[in-house]
């Protein structure tokens, strides 16, 4: 787990996944601070999930700052999903109604 690799955290959300024998193991996603790639004029934005899955930190990439950080949610939101998926629905977000992680 290198939480230095995300950089600056600039949002975070924590997700619960329950096993079979019903407990609970804390989930949680870090979103980095969008920065302008090196050599380039487009940005990119960095975003880690731990607790679950290959736990690397990823790259968004967009035009500015802000479709960096529109792409690191959805990516966040497919990659989630489809662990919930793999993993039959155990993933929880406090935050919505069953089923809902919390993100577009």
């Amino acid at each position: 787990m290198d939480f230095d690799s995300v950089g600056e955290i600039i949002a975070t959300r924590r997700l619960h996944f329950v096993d079979e024998g019903n407990h609970q193991r804390t989930v949680s996603v870090f979103v980095g601070k969008p920065q302008q790639s090196p050599g380039s004029s487009d940005y990119h934005c960095p975003f880690q999930v731990i607790g679950i899955g290959s736990q690397q930190t990823q790259l968004a990439r967009g035009h500015d700052s802000i479709q960096a950080l529109q792409s690191a949610l959805i990516l966040i939101a497919a990659s989630l999903n489809h662990l919930n998926n793999e993993l039959g629905g155990k993933l929880i977000w406090d935050g919505g109604p069953k089923g809902e992680l919390g993100f577009p």
